[in-house]
């Protein structure tokens, strides 16, 4: 996300609302809503950083999650079926968060805000068709396991709906090599039982991880990571589906990890049943923007969703799922307290998805919260250290970030380096509308290897750059051209 302006992101529910209720089918879907890196100011609190476009407070990411499921139930109109879990997302990039108890207490904030949200929906009766779950993309080039265990510590301390781990098991065995560990060469400290933990472990974790390399590596790593489950904890890891940057690689170059929804879906399913351990189905495929579940891959699904109880039938299908492993003559004390664990949490939610269900609220009596208390959060201008945009494909890292207003709306150009151009520097150039809703994208590399770059400066016509073997370079504004100095 990088605006959280109330009629925007009403309009954004209510085009997948619309587009639910135009199917013949009731539809099952998920949508994933990042805000960027968790962030504390002192001007804002607890919140996010929306991608380097200012940061906003909890309260403020509420209220835009909630306009988001205002539209899509006011916009089914007379489908009273379908369903959407809508993530509310962050990610373990440390930032301002710099210790584990930082982490922990905006874990716990993020859940209070989550918990909120679902009062606010089954007061207004929309419970039914619309559920949040905390989201965060827990990424292992990020963070330590230590202060990413330590928000899910938090969150997990008042926790009252589900979390979605969208996230990666970088440096996980596969088939090829069956023998690593887990991590990366930043945080090399993580283990296939702290990915375990994050993902599933941990009670109100459900995994709904990046499957993105077209070479299956990706999908090997989860089936693995599902069987390690099986064999040290007791019982498989039950995946929820898949996530994709298909759209993101339509926008940047992202060679061999540009999978579609359909093929990870599939990637995935067919590693997953190799194994008896490990079969399972899956619920759900989405990509960065968002996709519906059976263009995702009817391969595997029919036209539409069948309706198999009061409940959505990924939230039903889920509850049978845990119930049967409970069941399972293999499973140790330590899997039947989690499983349960995670039975609680969502049967609490099911009760006040009935409730909410048996007096529905009327969809044209739904609209928008709060139009009138919206003000535009603070864009910082200038380079900074660090910093995110919206929208990179995986592998991509900044050194730094310069951000200037222009005539047309916003511009952001990042420096740093590419998992599709090793040893290679890289600047990635988005102009961004006045509105935040259109999204123009330049990469630009360099020709020989210098390892990543870094934003020195800023002049009135272009960004001194360095990089890490010592080469300088111009990036000229008007040619987006990067010129070697040196």
């Amino acid at each position: 996300m990088i605006t959280i302006e109330p009629e925007f992101t009403y309009a954004l529910g209510c085009e997948l609302g619309t587009r639910d209720q135009n199917e013949p089918n009731a539809q099952d879907s998920v949508v994933v809503l990042d805000f960027g890196y968790p962030l504390y100011t002192p001007d804002n609190g607890y919140g996010a950083d929306l991608f380097s476009l200012g940061p906003v407070g909890l309260s403020e990411i509420r209220i835009a999650a909630e306009n988001f499921a205002r539209g899509y139930y006011a916009c089914t109109g007379s489908d009273n079926e379908s369903n959407l879990v809508l993530g509310v997302g962050t990610n373990n990039k440390p930032n301002s968060l710099d210790t584990a108890e930082k982490m922990a207490a905006h874990g716990a904030v993020w859940a209070r805000m989550v918990n909120t949200l679902n009062q606010t929906l089954f007061d207004n009766n929309m419970l039914q068709q619309v559920q949040a779950y905390g989201a965060s993309d827990i990424e292992l080039g990020w963070n330590s396991p230590t202060n990413s265990i330590a928000w899910l510590t938090g969150y997990g301390s008042v926790a009252e709906a589900p979390m979605l781990y969208y996230g990666d098991a970088a440096g996980c065995p596969f088939d090829a090599l069956p023998n690593l560990e887990c991590g990366t060469s930043t945080f090399p400290e993580w283990t296939l039982e702290n990915v375990w933990y994050v993902s599933w472990g941990f009670e109100p974790s459900l995994p709904l991880p990046l499957i993105y390399l077209t070479s299956g590596v990706h999908a090997q790593q989860w089936a693995t990571l599902s069987q390690y489950a099986y064999d040290t904890h007791g019982a498989r890891m039950d995946i929820t589906g898949v996530f994709t940057q298909m759209q993101a690689c339509e926008q940047w170059e992202c060679s061999g990890m540009d999978n579609t929804p359909a093929e990870a879906y599939s990637q995935l399913y067919k590693e997953l049943n190799e194994s008896p351990d490990t079969a399972q189905s899956l619920d759900w495929a989405t990509d960065i923007r968002w996709i519906l579940r059976e263009e995702a891959y009817s391969e595997f699904y029919s036209a539409g969703t069948e309706t198999i109880s009061d409940l959505p039938a990924s939230m039903a299908s889920r509850l049978v799922d845990l119930t049967n492993s409970l069941q399972s003559p293999s499973i140790n004390s330590e899997a039947e307290t989690l499983i349960t664990t995670k039975l609680g949490l969502l049967n609490g939610l099911a009760e006040k998805i009935a409730l909410s269900g048996a007096n529905p609220a009327p969809k044209d009596t739904i609209h928008l919260s709060n139009p009138q208390g919206f003000t535009d959060p603070n864009f910082i201008e200038g380079i900074i250290q660090g910093g995110e945009m919206a929208g990179l494909p995986y592998g991509s890292e900044l050194t730094t970030v310069w951000q200037a207003r222009t005539d047309a709306g916003y511009l952001q150009i990042g420096a740093g380096s590419s998992a599709d151009y090793p040893g290679q520097g890289v600047v990635y150039f988005q102009e961004i509308s006045q509105e935040k809703a259109i999204v123009q994208s330049i990469l630009v590399t360099t020709n020989a290897p210098t390892g990543s770059l870094t934003i020195i400066e800023a002049g009135p016509d272009g960004l001194l750059l360095q990089a890490e073997n010592g080469t300088q370079f111009n990036f000229a504004f008007a040619t987006h051209q990067l010129e070697q100095l040196n």
